[in-house]
């Protein structure tokens, strides 16, 4: 038995802060999902392994994120537009690449933990199908109204040319200035119909090349 299974909690405590697992539930990434795990296990009506129920709390975040509405909105606007092989979600740079690449051309990604620095600009935690990397995001793409205002928790990132640093590998995060940012779709916009979609290209005009 691993050290943390040990931990003697108040249960009354836990229920103050933490829920049931469910469809909304998320574990911490690194080793304290562990610890994050078995105290949501332990409160749940049906406690199983700590494994098994790490596992269902991932698959579970996972089919969230890339089911959201926001997610939805992406792959809408990488099919109408022609900026990635056979206009293809899943053709763009993955997350996991950039240890062999300093450049990634083209990445599609949602926005897990997002924390301002101090000095205007913020830190996030992105998310792609492949992986999870840190990211500075510069203040410029915050000043500006096109994406400023729609970069939170669950929102999603169309990302061009941006560059990956390794200060200390195997960590890599990616930095993030105003000239790598395509679009910005916010986490609680609506689901996407063909009428909107068409109205949305509609107001843009003419794509961008990238």
């Amino acid at each position: 038995m691993d050290a943390w299974e040990g931990l003697d909690f108040d249960e009354d405590v836990l229920q103050s802060f933490l829920k049931k697992c469910d469809s909304s539930s998320s574990l911490i990434p690194g080793p304290i999902r562990n610890v994050q795990a078995t105290i949501m296990n332990r409160i749940s009506d049906d406690p199983r392994t700590t494994q098994q129920f790490a596992e269902e709390v991932a698959q579970a975040t996972y089919e969230r994120d890339f089911n959201s509405n926001a997610w939805k909105w992406t792959e809408m606007y990488i099919k109408h537009h022609d900026i990635v092989k056979d206009r293809d979600i899943n053709n763009v740079t993955h997350l996991d690449t950039e240890k062999s690449v300093s450049m990634l051309p083209l990445v599609v990604c949602i926005v897990k933990e997002c924390h301002p620095n101090g000095l205007g600009d913020m830190q996030l935690t992105l998310k792609d199908p492949t992986a999870t990397m840190k990211a500075s995001l510069h203040k410029k793409v915050l000043e500006d109204p096109n994406f400023g205002p729609h970069i939170g928790l669950g929102s999603v990132l169309i990302l061009n040319l941006v560059r990956s640093f390794s200060a200390f590998p195997p960590n890599y995060y990616v930095n993030i200035v105003l000239r790598n940012v395509i679009k910005v779709f916010v986490a609680d916009i609506c689901p996407p119909t063909k009428e909107l979609v068409m109205d949305m290209f509609e107001a843009q005009g003419k794509s961008r090349s990238w």
